[in-house]
């Protein structure tokens, strides 16, 4: 397309009249133990396909890195934090902080969701109360992410608790 051409133009219009959010995707940390890495992988694949952002540690985070650092302005910058639980997720402290983190700002009201991976019996006894007030799913497996990332999706496009 040439330069100058009507099209061109317009977007430029547009550009000016929309905040610069309007064209980017929402931005999405996904919690999870190290355990759950391919499980995670598997959500986060799927959230970007539904047009979320999802931060990445294995590709924001090289050796050398300040790790404590890029994970604090990763949460900084994104606009929704999801938790991924599994039985063996609880038991671990980075995931534990990151609940704790979510739970305390401000900025994450109402925009936190928690997805609790594994047997039904076990979300109850296993899962933090105060998650249960929070926006929330259990699936039985990665299977069953596709409604996960539905209500992922709508959440982050609200601005307001997903029903539950």
């Amino acid at each position: 397309m040439a330069r100058g051409t009507p099209c061109l133009r317009l977007w430029q219009f547009l550009d000016r009249r929309r905040p610069r959010s309007y064209y980017q995707r929402m931005k999405v940390f996904l919690s999870h133990a190290n355990s759950d890495d391919s499980l995670a992988r598997k959500l986060a694949d799927r959230l970007n396909l539904a047009g979320l952002t999802v931060w990445d540690p294995q590709e924001e985070i090289v050796p050398g890195d300040n790790w404590a650092k890029k994970i604090g302005r990763a949460l900084d910058d994104s606009d929704l934090l999801v938790i991924l639980l599994t039985p063996s997720a609880l038991k671990t402290e980075a995931l534990r902080r990151d609940i704790e983190f979510a739970i305390g700002s401000k900025k994450y009201e109402d925009r936190v969701y928690t997805v609790f991976v594994g047997p039904t019996v076990g979300a109850g006894k296993d899962m933090p109360w105060i998650l249960f007030k929070l926006p929330h799913c259990q699936v039985e497996s990665a299977n069953d992410f596709d409604n996960v990332v539905k209500e992922i999706a709508e959440l982050a496009n609200s601005g307001t608790q997903a029903p539950f």
